[in-house]
């Protein structure tokens, strides 16, 4: 059988989003001008994908151009993920006095700026690309929302929920980890010094894997990028470059900011796919047992067979391995998970399948292949 799905027409996609948006920025939390913003958002990001389908089209060497759907879930998972507080006071940033020319309708377009940004520039691989991409997008800004859209995005935004710090008693015993906050993280020297602190710590607390990094520029971007898909639910990366530029450290640094658990296989002669499938068992228990961040680090060196790349794929489209666990260690893992199964699935059946179910959502979400 061969089935046909076409997309939505722009009349279905702006309603499916915009009532999104309409039920999240509601008059009672934001005011008119903010409002304003959210009303056009809909319009301006279905132009902008539209743009980059027709403008951006795939060739053999970037095959990877490809919009559908899923680049606009993004943007808008992006937006809905950031707190009122966020956009209404700016955060951290905005409570020190360190964020110029800030309110909440700069906020929510610098906000919309920064999605787009991730998910439709970073796929781009050359810098005529990305030139085109920030002439679409001006273009589109300016179009929509006048003279609004040059004050807001004078200069770039970068989001980060990696701000706030963790609560001790008098005694120095950790009481509560710091809340991720998707707030303005405010200038990259800024961000840089939050970064390096990080840095010194993770050396501190692994001296036989030390990272002498340098936070330049570029690195500084890349890890900000890493870090927002670790936080992201189902967020994954191909992260392309040269050898030794910096991918794995970056990763390892984002996923420490993250508190993430980063799980690298480690290759021997004897390694073959029924190894990759007892190291993959211990990220689902990871992720899905215990719940808890995890980071798959990847790389190309280690497909030692091509038989690999179709276990990593059924990981990142179901979440599904065939033959993974038995059933009693399956059964004995969903039974840990039924008081959140109650929680999270309201008037869905405790029966097997739906917590089997649970289990693989919670692989997805907390799974992140790099």
């Amino acid at each position: 059988f061969i089935f046909n799905l076409v997309l939505p027409s722009i009349t279905s996609i702006n309603d499916i989003y915009g009532q999104m948006l309409v039920g999240r920025f509601t008059p009672n939390d934001f005011d008119d001008a903010t409002l304003d913003v959210v009303g056009k958002l809909t319009e301006s990001t279905i132009r902008l994908w539209r743009s980059m389908k027709s403008k951006m089209l795939p060739t053999p060497a970037k095959f990877h151009y490809v919009y559908n759907m899923r680049d606009l879930s993004r943007i808008f998972q992006g937006i809905l993920f950031t707190p009122k507080e966020s956009i209404i006071e700016g955060g951290l940033r905005a409570k020190e006095g360190k964020l110029d020319n800030f309110s909440p309708p700069n906020m929510m377009l610098g906000l919309w700026r920064h999605e787009c940004d991730r998910v439709f520039c970073d796929k781009l691989t050359t810098a005529r690309d990305k030139e085109g991409y920030d002439g679409l997008i001006s273009e589109i800004g300016q179009d929509v929302f006048a003279d609004a859209y040059d004050t807001a995005c004078s200069s770039p935004k970068y989001m980060v929920s990696f701000l706030r710090d963790d609560i001790y008693d008098e005694d120095e015993i950790l009481i509560d980890e710091a809340p991720k906050i998707y707030e303005d993280g405010g200038s990259l020297d800024m961000i840089r010094d939050r970064a390096l602190m990080f840095l010194d710590k993770y050396n501190e607390e692994n001296p036989s894997k030390k990272m002498e990094l340098v936070l330049f520029e570029d690195a500084l971007k890349h890890m900000l990028r890493i870090n927002r898909l670790i936080e992201m639910p189902r967020g994954s990366g191909l992260l392309v470059g040269v050898g030794g530029s910096g991918k794995q450290s970056l990763t390892r640094l984002a996923a420490y900011i993250s508190k993430a658990m980063c799980f690298q296989i480690t290759l021997t002669k004897q390694y073959n796919r029924s190894s990759l499938l007892d190291d993959i068992r211990i990220l689902y228990k990871s992720a899905g047992h215990k719940r808890q961040p995890t980071v798959f680090l990847f790389t190309e060196s280690e497909i030692k067979d091509e038989v690999f790349l179709e276990t990593i794929n059924s990981i990142l489209s179901t979440g599904e391995v065939p033959g993974l666990f038995a059933k009693d260690e399956m059964m004995a893992m969903t039974a840990d998970l039924h008081n959140d199964f109650i929680r999270d699935r309201l008037g869905k059946e405790e029966t097997q399948a739906n917590l089997k179910q649970y289990f693989t959502d919670c692989v997805r979400d907390n799974l992140h292949i790099m």
